[in-house]
C-alpha cells in the first residue's frame, strides 16, 4: 500500500531477538511466575493470547522455528525448531484455550491498555485472532483449521462483533508513548526520499474503483509545484476542436518498476525526473498523530474474516454478502467516511457482490486492477485496503496465501541471491546471522524442514499458494495514463470551474 523503498529485505535479527527475548520472554515468565496463584488467572490467559500473536508473526515470518523448546534456559544452546504445522496447530489450541479459561467474573484488570479490564473483549479477540489464523492455514492444515472455523462460526458473536471491540492501543502523546510511526518518520527525522509514500498498484486501485479513502488515507500534493503534470486531450463547450493540455493532480503514486524501462525498450520515462515530494505521502493528520491508535485487530476485519468463513461454507447466522458489505461500512465508518459515498462506493461493479470490475492497468502497463465476479477476491481486496496503515504483515500473509493481487516486480533487489535485475514478494525472511552462530544444530534443523533454499526469498511455506512468477522480461509495457486521465473533467471549462491551473499545448480539429 505504501512504498518507502525500491528493494525487498528479506531478514534482519532485531525482528527476532526482540521477538523472544523481550516479547515471548516477559510474557512466558507471567505463566512460570503466576500460573498457580489466585486472582492472575485472567492475566496469564491474556499473556498466553499475547504469546500466540507473537508466534503467529514469527512463523508467518519464517516458517519453521523454535517453540515448545522455546524460552527453556535449561535446554542447552540446542533449541530444535518445530514445523509450521506443528506451531500453527499449538497456536489454534491455544488461543481456543486461553479463551475458555477467561473468566469475566473473577481478578478484574485494573490496567489494561487494550480493553480497559472488559475480559468478554478480550475472549472476543482471541476467537477472532484464531479465525484469522485458521484461515490462513487452511491449504497446510485444512482439517484442523476447518475444525476451529467450524466451531468459531457456530457462535460468530464470541468474535469482534462491534467497533467498541476494535483490539486497538491508544498512545497518551507524551514521550515515551507516542504512535511509532510519530515516533520515527517525525520526531526522529526519518530521512524524506524514504518516508512511505501511496504505491501505484493502491493508487491505481482508488482510482479505479473511486475509492473516496483515497483523501483520507493520504494527503495531497500540498505544493502545487511538485504535483505530476498531466498531459491529457480535452474538449471545450465553446467549439469542437480538442485540446492537448496540462495540468497538476493532486495525488500520484510511486512506481516499482523504472529499473526495467531499458530493457522494455522505453525510454523518457514521463515520471523519471519526478522530485520524491511528488508522490503523496499518508495523512500525516492521522498516519503520523502521535496519539492515534495502533490497531492490531479491527472490527471491519473481523466481518470480512466471517464472510470469508460463510462464503466457504461455514454457516453463521448472515449471509457472506452481509458480513462483507458491513466489514466495508465498518471500515469507512471508523475513517469518517460519508454514508453517501460509502453506499456509492459499494454500488460500483467489482466492489458489488456477484459483479466483475475492470479496473485501470498501472502506469508501465504490466499489472492491472481488474477484480473478477468471484467473491472471495472482493473479500480480500477490502480486507487488503482495510489493513492500511498498521496491517502490513497481514497483508503480507494474505497476498501470500491468495495471490490475489496483480503485484509489480520490484527492480532493485536488497538479497545476494537474487541474479535477475527484477524481484517479486519475497515468501519469507531468511534465519538471523544469531542463529547460525549461536544454534548452529537448530538451524541446520530449520534448513532441514524448509520446502528450499534456506537462502532464496521464494522458498515456500506451507500456508502460501505457491508463487508463479513471471518472465518481466517479455511484459507487455507501455507507458499508460488513462487511469488519471480527465481527473477534473472532459472540458477545460471543468479545469476552470476547479480553479485548476493548465496550460493549452495545442488546439486541433477531431
Amino acid at each position: 500500500m505504501t512504498a518507502g523503498s525500491s528493494r525487498y529485505g528479506v531478514g534482519e535479527d532485531g525482528f527476532w531477538e526482540t521477538a523472544y527475548v523481550e516479547l515471548l520472554g516477559n510474557l512466558h515468565q507471567v505463566n512460570i511466575q503466576f500460573a498457580d496463584k489466585e486472582g492472575f488467572g485472567n492475566r496469564v490467559q491474556i499473556a498466553r493470547i499475547w504469546e500466540q500473536f507473537v508466534y503467529a508473526l514469527l512463523v508467518g515470518t519464517y516458517g519453521p522455528i523454535p517453540m515448545k523448546n522455546a524460552l527453556k534456559p535449561n535446554q542447552g544452546p540446542t533449541i530444535l525448531f518445530d514445523t509450521e504445522d506443528e506451531v500453527y496447530t499449538a497456536i489454534l489450541d491455544n488461543l481456543k484455550d486461553a479463551a475458555a479459561k477467561i473468566d469475566p467474573a473473577k481478578d478484574k484488570l485494573t490496567y489494561d491498555v487494550l480493553y480497559g479490564g472488559d475480559l468478554l473483549k478480550w475472549k472476543h479477540f482471541a476467537n477472532t485472532l484464531r479465525l484469522r489464523i485458521a484461515l490462513r492455514c487452511r491449504r497446510n492444515l485444512q482439517t484442523v483449521a476447518d475444525k476451529h472455523i467450524s466451531e468459531i462460526m457456530q457462535d460468530p458473536a464470541s468474535t469482534l462483533s462491534a467497533e467498541n471491540e476494535t483490539a486497538k492501543v491508544a498512545y497518551e502523546n507524551i514521550d515515551g508513548n507516542q504512535n511509532p510511526y510519530y515516533t520515527k518518520f517525525i520526531r526522529n527525522y526519518y530521512p524524506v526520499d524514504i518516508m512511505p509514500k501511496m504505491s501505484d498498484l493502491l493508487f491505481t486501485y482508488f482510482r479505479s474503483y473511486k475509492d473516496p479513502r483515497i483523501g483520507i488515507y493520504f494527503d495531497s500534493i500540498p505544493a502545487v509545484i511538485n504535483r505530476f503534470q498531466l498531459t491529457d486531450t480535452l474538449t471545450s463547450t465553446h467549439d469542437d476542436s480538442l485540446r492537448i493540455v496540462t495540468y497538476p493532480i493532486p495525488y500520484f503514486g510511486i512506481p516499482k518498476s523504472p529499473f526495467l524501462l531499458p530493457a522494455w525498450g522505453l525510454s523518457g520515462d514521463p515520471i523519471g525526473g519526478l522530485n520524491i515530494n511528488a508522490y503523496s505521502d499518508p495523512r500525516r493528520s492521522t498516519f503520523y498523530a502521535p496519539e492515534r491508535p495502533f490497531i492490531f485487530l479491527s472490527y471491519a476485519e473481523s466481518a470480512f474474516l466471517k464472510a470469508e468463513a460463510a462464503l466457504l461454507g461455514f454457516g453463521g447466522p448472515a449471509a457472506a454478502e452481509q458480513y462483507y458489505n458491513t466489514g466495508i461500512d465498518a471500515n469507512c465508518s471508523y475513517w469518517n467516511v460519508p454514508a453517501t459515498a460509502a453506499a456509492t462506493y459499494k454500488a460500483q461493479p467489482g466492489i458489488l457482490w456477484d459483479t466483475e470490475g475492470k479496473g485501470f492497468r498501472t502506469y508501465l502497463n504490466i499489472t492491472g486492477t481488474d477484480i473478477p465476479a468471484d467473491n472471495l477476491h472482493k473479500i480480500w481486496i477490502q480486507r487488503w485496503i482495510n489493513y492500511f496503515p498498521d496491517g502490513g504483515f497481514d497483508s503480507w500473509c494474505l497476498e501470500r496465501q491468495t495471490r490475489f493481487l496483480d503485484l509489480p516486480p520490484l527492480t532493485n533487489p536488497a538479497n545476494q541471491y537474487i541474479s535477475e535485475i527484477y524481484a517479486d514478494l519475497p515468501n519469507r525472511w531468511i534465519y538471523p546471522s544469531t542463529v547460525v552462530t549461536y544454534n548452529a544444530a537448530g538451524y541446520a534443523d530449520a534448513v532441514s524442514k524448509l520446502s528450499g533454499d534456506e537462502h532464496s526469498p521464494y522458498t515456500n511455506l506451507r500456508f502460501l499458494q505457491p508463487l508463479q512468477r513471471k518472465n518481466w522480461n517479455t511484459a507487455p509495457a507501455a507507458f499508460n495514463f488513462s487511469f488519471i486521465q480527465k481527473w477534473f473533467g472532459n472540458n477545460v471549462e471543468d479545469l476552470s470551474a476547479k480553479g485548476i491551473p493548465y496550460k493549452i499545448v495545442r488546439a486541433y480539429k477531431q
